[in-house]
């Protein structure tokens, strides 16, 4: 492979890995033991006043039927979760809704922020509740079943409060493009080879 071609293909590369600055989640909650029971989903995502921005997009809900949104404990929350459901945290914000829970829940999750090292931190967190807003499946204070803390100059630390909820990193379009390029390159480097074997 000349020269020129190695250039070009390390600055697609290096320009490929520059765009990948969210990070996105699939989050699967087993809630067989509910099955059938009434209740709600609280989300939100906060920080303080001179806390880096932070933004979460809920995508792909499925599995608790949804009823109607609680106006009263929702705020400042763009969307739905039937579609997309955006959260930031430059305002204090809930999104509090009824369902009634099947046997799995799931969600996509991407958060995109500002990754200042200065500033205070963001929190998010997604709770269970039953109709007496009792927390179901936490032992958390909150009621979070999972939880995300987002602290400044630090990398996300995303976990799962309880053995029913598993988080899952969902790989992004451009790592599918850096592996595709990568066997691109491999392959030209084989054909090179054998050209040169044949010649020989």
């Amino acid at each position: 492979m000349n020269h020129a071609l190695k250039l070009a293909l390390a600055s697609l590369l290096l320009a490929c890995s520059s765009m990948a600055s969210a990070a996105i989640y699939h989050v699967d909650i087993d809630t067989t033991s509910l099955e059938g029971q009434g209740g709600f989903v609280a989300l939100g995502l906060n920080g303080l006043s001179d806390s880096p921005w932070v933004r979460a997009l809920v995508s792909q809900y499925r599995g608790a039927s949804l009823g109607a949104v609680d106006a009263g404990n929702t705020f400042n929350a763009v969307g739905q979760l039937q579609t997309t459901l955006k959260l930031e945290n430059t305002l204090p914000n809930q999104f509090t809704q009824s369902v009634v829970f099947g046997k799995k829940l799931q969600f996509n999750i991407e958060f995109e922020g500002n990754t200042a090292p200065l500033g205070s931190g963001t929190s998010f967190a997604f709770s269970l509740f039953d109709q007496s807003a009792n927390a179901l499946l936490s032992n958390d204070p909150s009621g979070a079943i999972v939880f995300a803390e987002f602290t400044p100059g630090q990398a996300l630390d995303f976990k799962s409060l309880n053995a029913a909820a598993t988080i899952t990193p969902v790989p992004e379009p451009e790592t599918y493009a850096l592996l595709g390029l990568g066997l691109l390159g491999l392959g030209l480097q084989h054909r090179r080879r054998s050209n040169l074997i044949k010649m020989a």
